[in-house]
């Protein structure tokens, strides 16, 4: 006999805690709705099968995150690959825009509103799933595209990118400071869309994109420690990444297209050196890269690709493929990726799939089925950002059904 069981909280309203119980034994359905300190009302539904309760149950879940209810449990108690917090964000997430603060207590997520005219921050408990307004973008005449979202090392600030801006946020004193600008097409080509700030694995220095197609790398202090531009004669700057230790840059070039036969593709990776100024070496990419990164080493460069293949590696020295993820049944494509991060002592690669996360051995690129998403369960879509706290016991995914789960590892 099938047996489901799920208490879910409000998120809203902290003073006054509302729980909703779903529980599935057999054909019956059992709903049971209270508010904190007060006795819970029942109700039981018979289905014609274990199926059809299982149905309503996953159905009767979704509504409710919908409506502001979040699952949470005890990470401490929980089991590897157990559910912590399972939450619906308000208003339209862009699925790249949400960050786990490094000591995994806290979720900053970047919402925006009705056709993306003004934005919000809010702030999410992870240990009760409650939410917080912390930062409202007004409406304007333009849209307000939120592109990322980032807390800093101490988790008290967020770096967030908002069109063309970089801003630093404080939501205890609500104070905001720009850190980089430009506007696409007037004042730079960089497109905001893909060219996003970015941390080295500590947090210690800041990748940002700025006017006049300058790309910048700040300290904990804001100082530059190092500067260049991504003016070129014919290629426009596709992507760019930090590595983990913050010495490497990788800065990713494109021209032509893939489809047209007289102004063919060609794609360019330029590792620099940050502190000697230097460019070490450049890797060609038979096809554009989604997203750029490094492996925990600083040894290879690792990408997924345009078509939401991957992620694969290169070798920094060498420029050779060294490993991808082939796709499980299809030989003309790599596995689906649309992001990926490692764990901060490397062992581990969290790798965004559709609709749920494979958490796999960096050194064996085995899963873990651990992480393996129950049937029935509508998961988070297109799970383009994976995090992982700084002390690698949680690991956080979103995507674009706006659902984020945060589980242990």
């Amino acid at each position: 006999m099938t047996v489901l069981d799920t208490t879910m909280r409000s998120s809203a309203d902290p003073a006054k805690v509302r729980f909703y119980r779903i529980a599935v034994e057999g054909p019956r359905l059992i709903r049971s709705a209270w508010t904190e300190g007060r006795r819970p009302r029942e109700t039981v539904a018979e289905f014609a099968s274990e199926r059809e309760a299982e149905r309503e149950y996953e159905e009767l879940r979704w509504k409710k995150l919908r409506e502001g209810f979040a699952c949470v449990a005890d990470a401490t108690q929980s089991a590897r690959g157990a559910v912590v917090l399972d939450v619906k964000v308000p208003n339209q997430c862009s699925a790249e825009a949400f960050d786990l603060s490094p000591d995994g207590r806290a979720l900053v997520v970047g919402t925006m509103l009705g056709d993306a005219y003004g934005a919000e921050l809010h702030l999410i408990d992870v240990g009760t799933g409650h939410r917080r307004l912390v930062h409202a973008e007004p409406r304007g005449r333009t849209q307000t595209f939120v592109h990322a979202v980032h807390f800093d090392a101490t988790g008290e600030h967020v770096v967030y990118a908002l069109n063309g801006e970089t801003r630093l946020f404080g939501p205890a004193s609500g104070q905001t400071r720009t850190l980089a600008g430009y506007r696409e097409f007037k004042d730079a080509t960089h497109n905001p869309f893909r060219l996003r700030p970015a941390w080295d694995a500590a947090r210690r220095r800041l990748l940002l994109f700025d006017t006049g197609d300058r790309v910048r790398v700040l300290d904990q202090e804001g100082n530059d420690v190092f500067a260049t531009s991504t003016e070129r004669p014919s290629t426009a700057c596709w992507a760019g990444a930090l590595s983990p230790s913050g010495r490497l840059l990788a800065l990713c070039f494109s021209k032509g297209s893939r489809y047209k036969e007289d102004d063919p593709e060609v794609t360019e990776v330029e590792i620099w050196d940050i502190d000697r100024d230097a460019v070490l070496g450049r890797i060609p990419m038979d096809r554009k890269p989604q997203a750029l990164g490094f492996d925990p080493a600083d040894t290879l460069l690792v990408a997924g690709l345009e078509s939401a293949e991957g992620p694969c590696a290169f070798s920094l020295e060498t420029g050779e493929l060294v490993w991808h993820f082939p796709h499980p049944f299809l030989t003309d494509r790599w596995a689906t990726c649309y992001g990926w991060t490692y764990s901060p002592d490397g062992s581990t690669l969290a790798i965004g799939r559709r609709g749920d996360t494979d958490v796999v051995d960096a050194v064996t690129r085995h899963s873990d089925p651990a992480f393996a998403r129950r049937p029935g369960d509508r998961g988070t879509g297109r799970t383009r950002t994976v995090r992982i706290s700084a002390d690698g016991t949680l690991v956080a995914s979103g995507g674009d059904t706006g659902r984020i789960i945060v589980r242990k590892l």
